[in-house]
């Protein structure tokens, strides 16, 4: 089985509904840090200090069939109006070690539930 890393970074506001959608695409296991970003527009300050905002980093191992429809999922939540609120990308995995059994049952038994 191939698989692909999903990476979504998005504003700490929607990260629950970027997890729900990535679940319901048929993500298994999610890992959440916090994070910080420096964007290309100039933020507002007040009294000197700018507020950038927290942000969510979600990182995620799927079956590789199972990238691109997280992957739409997540532009559903992240781009509002043709604006932008986050990013998403996935990676490729030539190599992967650590996988617990159990997610890779979780994978084919979803494989299972799409046909």
């Amino acid at each position: 089985m191939k698989f692909s890393a999903i990476v979504v970074i998005a504003p700490e506001e929607l990260e629950q509904q970027a997890i729900d959608d990535a679940k319901a695409a048929g993500a298994t296991g999610i890992t959440i840090l916090s994070g910080r970003g420096i964007g290309g527009e100039v933020k507002k300050t007040f009294f000197g200090m700018t507020f950038e905002g927290s942000q969510s980093v979600l990182l995620m191992v799927v079956a590789k069939h199972l990238s691109m429809p997280i992957l739409k999922k997540m532009q559903q939540v992240l781009v509002e109006d043709g604006k932008s609120r986050g990013i998403a990308f996935t990676v490729p995995i030539d190599h992967l070690t650590g996988l617990d059994m159990g997610q890779v049952m979780k994978f084919e038994q979803h494989l299972r539930e799409q046909d």
